[in-house]
């Protein structure tokens, strides 16, 4: 019997109050195909490195995507399988780790960092069995003149292995506490983890109940999470190490000793909790078959279950256990749609993408909570899931799970999640995907679709509650009818003579705060009456958006309508008698915004992500804004059913929920940006020391001065001077002016002296838009506003040199914060 590793709970994000409500910040859009890895190089700099699939890795550095990729392997070494794939594929660029003495002068590992690629078939790996590619781990460094550039000819490989078929390459690449570096390899593809080329497997059918399967074969390297020292020299090959204390050293039998834990199917990313007040756990979210997604906790020489086991569910019965080892449970689990009958489990994705715990400071409500996410169907790309476990109380290794965060725009989120990744700071990045295949561009923009976003908490939150600014029934078999005053109706009479009823009603948001994004929605409706004669039972009813304007008029009717007066809609007028619709019956999208089966007289609720998609298009854009239409089971007589209206009194009306936040606003570079390069995409790389204008004045410190970039401005105007004057006793008085914005909120002014242009001391500063502050001996005079500038400040500054000081020389820094 298969053990748990913890209790298992589920709940849904409403009720997790416990994680905050968060925004999806834009770093990069539409310059990156697919985004598989986002770490950081653990050396300060602030920046973050992107795995594109297709073979290149980026660098974002300052917010921006450098145009010069750091790596590119499409032409280096084994060389990544594929290099212009449109469709899907699991294979190519996959991971990515520094060395934790990637910034350490002199050590080991100093400039030094691993990459996990798909290469072609190599004769000398697995020669008996069939190859669709090869794993490949290698290490790279960094050039010596360039730390935005790696030294492509510096490869060292490290490891390889065959994978049969081209599907669950793993591909995680994390050094964990120990320095070590720690590896996520698939079961090889296919399915069942029984193919040709898995343990005991066959290519045809029927395929063995009883085979071992690569996961549960210690012999192979397939399935498992390995652990090796990447500097060392006494594994195969003498190219890494492998750790003394790695659990399966000595066994014998042919046993990998680089295993560190097994019986995993494909471990789509893990991590360590190694942040400020972490616990060092290893967290791994492994991919199931058809039923169940899981997060594990991996221990040394654990062993998952898999094949026999998907999630805690036996799956093979007959699968040998010749480790003896008992396999341990997740510690959360959640089903695919169409399995939550079958496993008692909530219906929440098909791919889980594992993510991290949460131990940054910027987001104080989130600390301490991991968050992972579902990639989606493949087919959908609408489908990704934002989630997070929450332990029940320190080390119980107990975790609720938040079915879907509280995600600004709604969430599930508009594309495939396809990674997870976190920076120095601890802060938290999403890497999605408009399209399902590698290298398919978004069908809208016809630009590269994958996109990078970091999670931000939302700067506040609200809850607002609606009723109907209009709302009627439209009749198909009498297109003068409607009911505008009247109740409303959905779905088809019991008369036989198979005449239909659709319900029309629009609501206004316009009072929700200018940037505010909605997060959640609900619509509640009661039905106050059934067909009498012959209940068919419960109902569909399906809630899609209006493209096209409508008319209330002044008509009130029963069930069968009344005369339609002026701008009333009916089945055939959007505005009767003068305007039609574009398609009779009401012109709607036709994909569902949220469905409800209908039946007893009752409050019914529909709620969706695609009715928050819905309303979040009509806050950025009031005009699109023409309501729902309520279509009923349009196939069963007696299904249709009389539902309260806004002209019902109290609470029987229908109401619309709506919670939302507000996105913390866009830094002021950013907006600078925007407004002066406006054709830019978003992280797209202008260079902060350029200079379009030709004035001399660095993009990043016309920002700093409040100037445009395209305007040639006069040295005098930046406010920036000098003068020397005796101080008395054979001192030097020197007077310094400097230009500052108080509504550069995002820049720190740095005023430095050097007497030798290495050496700068900085004797007065200004952070985040606040007054200037001497220091190391200077002393503020003033710090006013220019006449005919505002808000532009002239801060003056006094520094007495001591008598003999050497020629001194005068610089402004400004630091962006990000």
């Amino acid at each position: 019997m298969r053990l748990l590793a913890a209790a298992i709970f589920c709940l849904p994000f409403l009720s997790q109050a416990a994680f905050p409500t968060l925004h999806l910040k834009p770093v990069v859009l539409s310059q990156i195909h697919s985004p598989t890895t986002i770490t950081h190089a653990g050396d300060g700099s602030g920046r973050l490195f992107v795995c594109d699939q297709p073979g290149l890795i980026h660098v974002i550095d300052g917010g921006m995507l450098l145009p010069t990729p750091f790596l590119d392997l499409t032409s280096t070494g084994l060389g990544v399988i594929f290099a212009a794939t449109t469709g899907y594929s699991e294979r190519g660029l996959l991971g990515l780790a520094f060395h934790p003495d990637f910034a350490t002068g002199s050590a080991p590992g100093e400039g030094k960092f691993y990459v996990y690629y798909s290469a072609p078939p190599q004769t000398n790996q697995n020669p008996s069995t069939p190859q669709d590619n090869v794993s490949v781990i290698a290490e790279f460094t960094v050039s010596t003149f360039n730390p935005n550039l790696a030294n492509p000819a510096s490869e060292r490989i490290l490891l390889t292995f065959g994978q049969p078929q081209g599907n669950h390459n793993g591909g995680q690449l994390e050094f964990g506490p120990d320095g070590m570096l720690y590896i996520g390899t698939g079961d090889g593809g296919s399915s069942n983890d029984n193919n040709e080329g898995h343990t005991g497997g066959t290519s045809t059918s029927p395929r063995p109940a009883n085979n071992l399967g690569n996961s549960q074969d210690r012999t192979n390297l397939l399935g498992k999470i390995l652990r090796i020292d990447p500097l060392g020299s006494n594994g195969p090959g003498a190219q890494f190490g492998i750790p003394n204390d790695n659990p399966f050293v000595g066994v014998g039998g042919g046993v990998r000793e680089e295993i560190y834990a097994f019986g995993l199917r494909n471990p789509w990313r893990f991590s360590f909790d190694d942040g400020p007040g972490g616990t060092s756990r290893l967290f791994c979210a492994d991919v199931g078959q058809g039923r169940v997604e899981e997060v594990d906790l991996i221990t040394s020489g654990g062993n998952f279950g898999w094949r026999r086991f998907e999630g805690t569910f036996d799956l093979f019965p007959s699968t040998p256990n010749p480790s003896g080892i008992t396999p341990t449970g997740p510690i959360a689990q959640y089903a695919h749609p169409g399995q939550g009958t079958s496993t008692g489990l909530p219906e929440l994705g098909y791919s889980i993408t594992g993510g991290f715990v949460y131990r940054g400071a910027t987001i104080p409500a989130l600390q301490g909570k991991y968050v992972f996410a579902d990639y989606g169907k493949i087919e959908s790309p609408g489908s990704g899931r934002i989630m997070g476990l929450e332990e029940t109380s320190p080390g119980s290794g107990s975790f609720t799970l938040a079915q879907a965060l509280p995600i600004l725009g709604g969430n599930p989120i508009n594309a495939h999640i396809l990674s997870l990744g976190r920076d120095e700071s601890g802060n938290l990045y999403i890497g999605t995907k408009s399209s399902s295949g590698v290298l398919q561009l978004d069908g809208t923009t016809n630009l590269p679709a994958g996109a990078i976003y970091r999670l931000d908490a939302s700067t506040s939150t609200g809850s607002t509650t609606v009723i109907p600014i209009k709302d009627t029934s439209i009749f198909s078999e009498d297109s003068t009818k409607s009911n505008a005053k009247g109740n409303l109706f959905a779905g088809r009479i019991q008369n036989g003579s198979g005449w239909i009823r659709r319900a029309l009603m629009a609501f206004n948001v316009t009072g929700l705060p200018a940037t505010a994004q909605a997060v959640t929605a609900s619509l509640r409706i009661n039905v106050n009456l059934v067909a009498q004669l012959t209940d068919p039972g419960p109902t569909f009813s399906e809630l899609h958006r209006l493209t096209e304007d409508w008319g209330e008029g002044t008509s009130e009717g029963i069930g069968l309508g009344a005369d339609a007066t002026t701008n009333d809609a009916t089945w055939s007028h959007r505005l009767w008698p003068s305007t039609t619709w574009g398609t009779a019956g009401g012109s709607f999208d036709p994909s569902i915004s949220a469905s409800v089966n209908l039946h007893n007289p009752t409050f019914y609720t529909y709620s969706s992500p695609k009715m928050v998609s819905d309303i979040q298009g009509w806050l950025t854009s009031p005009t699109s804004n023409f309501g729902w239409i309520l279509i009923g089971d349009e196939f069963t007589d007696a299904s249709a059913k009389k539902i309260d209206s806004r002209e019902s009194s109290g609470s029987v009306r229908p109401q619309l929920t709506i919670n939302y936040g507000i996105p913390k606003a866009p830094l002021p570079f950013e907006t600078f940006l925007t407004t002066h390069f406006p054709a830019a995409l978003v992280g797209q790389f202008i260079d902060p020391s350029g200079d379009d204008d030709g004035d001399n004045i660095p993009l990043q410190v016309e920002h700093a001065y409040g100037f445009s970039p395209s305007v040639l401005n006069a040295a005098s105007a930046t406010g920036f001077s000098t003068a020397i004057a005796s101080g008395g006793g054979g001192t030097t008085k020197l007077t310094l002016t400097f230009r500052r914005m108080p509504t550069a909120t995002d820049v720190t002014y740095n005023l430095q002296i050097s007497g030798n242009l290495t050496s700068w001391t900085t004797v007065a500063t200004s952070t985040a838009g606040a007054t200037a502050t001497g220091a190391n001996g200077g002393t503020v005079i003033s710090d006013g506003a220019i006449v005919g500038q505002s808000p532009a400040r002239l801060v003056t500054v006094e520094v007495t040199l001591p008598s003999g000081t050497a020629a001194q020389f005068v610089r402004l820094e400004t630091v962006r914060s990000l």
